[in-house]
């Protein structure tokens, strides 16, 4: 028998990309049980394009509260057995349900996929290569995070919710607590399609130095977790923080390469060898890079 996959769809102003999403999850060659639209208190008309795209699609609305909220929300109401997620910027391969069902089993509480971006820049991301111990251990997942929240489907009654005390990294944090509480299984295709774009939240300069602030805030709220663990996470993430630093300064980001140079500077933590680097690098002004960018331009030309 197929299972019953209820999909959620938290949407906050996204009309811009929210057709594109439905359209993904409308042409499923396994028809999903129910699709619910969770209106977060959108002022651009999301909840009519939703409506718009049929009966069959449940739209609940509530005021403003983030993305946890309405997700969860969304879990609540759903009488699926199996919820799938899907952002409303994001797409799905029109097999990406039919080919995770075949995971939805007894012995399986969580089925991600491999996933593509597009957008402002095209690539790919497998995990398949990464032993399953290692993919779904705390240290990895907040460091690298194997998942993408369109490209997970879980069971209904897993006892895991979007955490609503903060509105940064929470859907790494689900992830975390999806490693602690969820029995998963890949299946090794690319059949997600996460949407890069200026409007993400990964834009923002201080993007990451927040979600590392709820990251150490997430575990201290669950003092089970082993403390070689919550070490090996968090300084994971600083080393991601300070590649992020040497991709800003490469990309003349110079607002973001700030940001996260003074963070790396005041923090007192463990550092890898290349955040001690990039916390004592002395750049030059932003002028000398212009110059440079464009006597690069003339030798090129």
């Amino acid at each position: 028998m197929q299972p019953r996959i209820s999909v959620v769809i938290p949407v906050y102003n996204g009309s811009i990309y929210l057709p594109d999403a439905l359209a993904s999850v409308l042409n499923q060659t396994l028809k999903p049980h129910e699709i619910i639209v969770v209106d977060d208190g959108s002022t651009d008309g999301s909840a009519d394009i939703a409506k718009a795209f049929g009966e069959n699609i449940i739209v609940l609305s509530q005021a403003n509260r983030g993305e946890s909220a309405a997700r969860n929300v969304g879990i609540n109401a759903a009488s699926g057995d199996w919820i799938a997620f899907l952002d409303a910027d994001d797409v799905w391969h029109p097999e990406k349900l039919e080919r995770q069902s075949v995971y939805c089993d007894d012995e399986t509480d969580c089925i991600h996929t491999n996933f593509f971006y597009f957008g402002t820049c095209e690539g790919k991301v497998d995990v398949s290569n990464v032993a399953p111990e290692v993919r779904y251990s705390i240290p990895y997942v907040a460091a690298h995070n194997p998942f993408r929240i369109s490209s997970i489907i879980i069971r209904k009654e897993l006892p895991v919710r979007f955490p609503e005390w903060t509105q940064d990294g929470e859907d790494l944090l689900f992830f975390l607590d999806l490693c602690l509480k969820a029995r998963i299984r890949l299946a090794a295709e690319f059949l997600t399609g996460y949407r890069v774009h200026e409007g993400g939240q990964s834009r923002k300069p201080d993007m990451l130095i927040r979600r590392f602030a709820a990251l150490a805030e997430y575990f201290k709220r669950r003092p089970e977790i082993d403390d070689r663990d919550v070490e090996a996470a968090l300084a994971g993430f600083i080393d991601q923080i300070a590649h992020q630093a040497v991709l800003a300064r490469y990309m003349r980001r110079w607002d973001e390469y700030r940001c996260l140079k003074s963070f790396l500077k005041s923090y007192e933590g463990t550092l890898s060898p290349l955040a001690r680097q990039v916390r004592k690098e002395i750049i030059a002004p932003r002028v000398l890079y212009k110059l440079k960018d464009v006597f690069t331009r003339m030798f090129e030309s």
